[in-house]
C-alpha cells in the first residue's frame, strides 16, 4: 500500500473524530459547563502524571534488574554489574540528550575502557588487542538486536521513514504555536478561568505527555545500553573470535537447547540412547567419587542395566562412556576412575580433570556411611582453582550424590519412601543427618546433596530426586558447553582463518590482475 492510500485512510480515520471533538467542546463552551467538566479530567491527567513518574523509575530498574545471561562466567558478571550501573544512571539523563547520536557514542566510549580493565587489569592498553573484525561485530550484533526490537516494539516502525520523523517535528512544532495561540485568545475574552484551565492543562495533560515521551527514550535508551553492554562483554571474553555468523549459531543452538532441556520431572522416564534419536547437543556429566562410592552402581540405575563395571578395583584407568536420554534431553556420562581416601594420585587426578574439562554437569559421588571425605573436598577444591585460572570458562554446576542410604542405621529396616525433609523415623533422620554433614563438608560448592540407593531391586531417589535436580540444572549445563565451545572454536580456527583470509586476498589480487 502506498504513502497517498495510507494517508487518505488516515484521514478517513482521524476526520470523524477531530469532528466530534470539536462539536464536544463547542457544546461544552456554548452551556458554560466546559469550567466544570475540566476538573475531573485535569484530576485524571493528574493521577496519569504520577503513574507516568512512577513506572519511567520502574522501566529503567527493570531492564537494569534483569538477570545476566546463562553462560556468563564470574569475570563476565563482575562487568555485569557495571552496564547494570550504567543502566541506572541513564535514569538522570536529559531526554534531549536521548534524541541525538552524541550521547549513544559517548557511553560507548566510556563502556569500552571500563569494560576491557575487567579483562585484562594489567595491560598498558586493554583495549589494544582487539581485531578490527570483532570491533566491527560488536556494532553489526547491536544494531542488528536495537533494529529488530524497533521493528517489533515501536508501533508503526517498519513504516517510519526519516521524511516522517522530519514532518512530525514540523507538526509538533506547528501545534505547539497554535496552541499558544489558542491560550492568548482564550485569555482575552476569559482571563481568569483560562488561567486556571493552562494550569490544569500544564500539570495534566503537558507532564503525563512529557513523562510518556521521557518513558520511551529511557526504554530504548536502557535497552541500547544493555545490548551494548552485553556484545562488549562477548567481544573483551573473546568470544567473538569465532565470527558473527558462527556466534550467531553457537548462540541459537545454545538457547534451542536450553528451551529443549525445560522438561517436565513428573513422571520422567529415562530410556537408553543409542545416539541417533536425539539432535540436540547433548550433555555430558561427569561422575567422579571415592573407590566403592557407588559410581558404578549409579550409572547402572541411570541406564537401567548392568552395562558399568561394579567391581571395587577399577577395570580400566581411562574414562568409560554411556549414552541415555530423560526427556527431550541427550545425556553422555564419562564414568572416572575412582581413588582412595588419600586421593587421586597424578594419573587419576589428571583423568579426573580431563573429565570435568569436557562435563557440562558434575555428579559427586559419595557413600552415606563414610565420613572420610577430605579426598573428595579436595579434589573439588583443585578443580575450582583449574577453573579459577581460566576466567573465560564456568565451573559446571555440581550434585553431590550420596549413596548407601540403604546401610544407613537401622540397617536391616528398608522400607520406603523416607520423607527425609521431615523426618519422623530414625532411618528418616539418619539420611537427614547424613545430608547435613555432606553439605557442611563441601561447603559452597555444590548445588544440592541428593540420597539414593542404588542397590538391585532397592533403588530409590533417582526418579524422585536425582533426576528432577538435574533438570533444573541443565540450562545451566548447556551455558557451559557453550562457553567451552567458543573458547575451543576461537582457538583452533585462528591459523585455519590465516590460511583463508591469505587465499581470499590471493584471489582477489589475482582477478585484479587480470582485468
Amino acid at each position: 500500500m502506498n504513502r497517498s492510500r495510507l494517508t487518505t485512510l488516515g484521514l478517513l480515520v482521524l476526520l470523524p473524530v477531530a469532528f466530534l471533538i470539536g462539536a464536544g467542546f463547542f457544546h461544552l463552551w456554548t452551556t458554560g459547563w466546559i469550567f466544570w467538566a475540566w476538573w475531573p479530567m485535569a484530576g485524571c491527567l493528574a493521577a496519569a502524571y504520577i503513574l507516568a513518574w512512577r513506572w519511567q523509575k520502574q522501566a529503567v530498574n527493570a531492564v537494569a534488574d534483569e538477570p545476566p545471561p546463562m553462560h556468563y562466567s564470574d569475570r563476565d558478571k563482575q562487568a555485569w554489574k557495571r552496564i547494570e550501573q550504567e543502566i541506572r544512571d541513564s535514569a538522570t539523563v536529559d531526554v534531549d540528550e536521548m534524541s541525538g547520536m552524541d550521547l549513544y557514542s559517548k557511553v560507548a566510549q566510556k563502556l569500552g575502557p571500563d569494560l576491557a580493565k575487567i579483562y585484562h587489569p594489567n595491560a598498558s592498553d586493554p583495549v589494544g588487542n582487539l581485531t578490527i573484525p570483532e570491533v566491527l561485530a560488536v556494532v553489526e550484533l547491536a544494531a542488528s538486536d536495537l533494529g529488530v526490537m524497533a521493528r517489533d516494539y515501536l508501533p508503526g516502525g517498519h513504516l517510519v521513514t526519516l521524511d516522517r520523523v522530519r514532518q512530525a517535528q514540523r507538526a509538533v512544532k506547528w501545534y505547539q504555536r497554535a496552541n499558544q495561540t489558542y491560550w492568548a485568545a482564550a485569555a482575552v475574552f476569559d482571563p481568569i478561568r483560562t488561567g486556571m484551565r493552562y494550569v490544569a492543562a500544564r500539570a495534566g495533560l503537558g507532564k503525563p505527555l512529557d513523562l510518556v515521551k521521557e518513558n520511551l527514550f529511557l526504554w530504548f535508551f536502557a535497552q541500547y545500553v544493555r545490548k551494548l553492554g552485553f556484545y562488549m562483554i562477548e567481544l573483551y571474553s573473546g568470544r567473538l573470535k569465532v565470527g558473527v555468523e558462527r556466534y550467531k549459531q553457537l548462540r541459537k543452538e545454545a538457547e534451542a537447547a536450553e528451551r529443549d532441556s525445560r522438561v517436565a520431572t513428573d513422571g520422567t522416564t529415562i530410556v537408553v540412547d543409542t545416539g541417533k534419536t536425539a539432535e540436540a547437543r547433548a550433555v555430558t556429566i561427569a561422575v567422579i567419587g571415592q573407590v566403592k562410592a557407588g559410581k558404578s552402581s549409579l550409572i547402572n540405575a541411570l541406564l537401567g542395566d548392568q552395562r558399568a563395571h561394579t567391581d571395587v578395583i577399577p577395570a580400566t584407568a581411562h574414562i568409560s562412556r554411556y549414552e541415555l536420554t530423560v526427556g527431550n534431553s541427550r545425556l553422555i556420562l564419562l564414568d572416572t576412575v575412582g581413588y582412595n581416601q588419600v586421593g587421586p594420585d597424578e594419573d587419576q587426578f589428571d583423568a579426573t580433570v580431563d573429565a570435568a574439562q569436557q562435563a557440562d554437569l558434575i555428579f559427586m559421588v559419595t557413600h552415606a556411611r563414610n565420613p572420610g571425605r577430605d579426598a573428595d573436598v579436595k579434589l573439588w577444591k583443585e578443580l575450582t582453582g583449574w577453573f579459577k585460572d581460566r576466567p573465560e570458562l564456568k565451573m559446571p554446576p555440581a550434585l553431590v550424590v550420596l549413596t548407601h542410604i540403604d546401610l544407613l542405621t537401622p540397617a536391616m529396616e528398608w522400607a520406603p519412601p523416607y520423607q527425609w525433609r521431615t523426618p519422623t523415623r530414625l532411618k528418616e533422620q539418619q539420611i537427614a543427618e547424613a545430608v547435613k554433614a555432606a553439605a557442611e563438608q563441601f561447603g559452597d560448592g555444590p548445588m544440592a546433596v541428593v540420597p539414593v540407593c542404588t542397590a538391585e531391586k532397592k533403588v530409590v531417589g533417582i526418579q524422585e530426586e536425582l533426576i528432577p535436580q538435574m533438570t533444573t540444572l541443565l540450562g545451566e549445563a548447556r551455558a557451559v558447553a557453550f562457553l567451552r565451545c567458543v573458547s575451543a572454536e576461537a582457538d583452533e580456527r585462528q591459523l585455519e582463518r590465516m590460511f583463508e583470509q591469505v587465499k581470499a586476498a590471493g584471489r582477489l589480487l589475482l582477478s585484479q590482475m587480470m582485468k
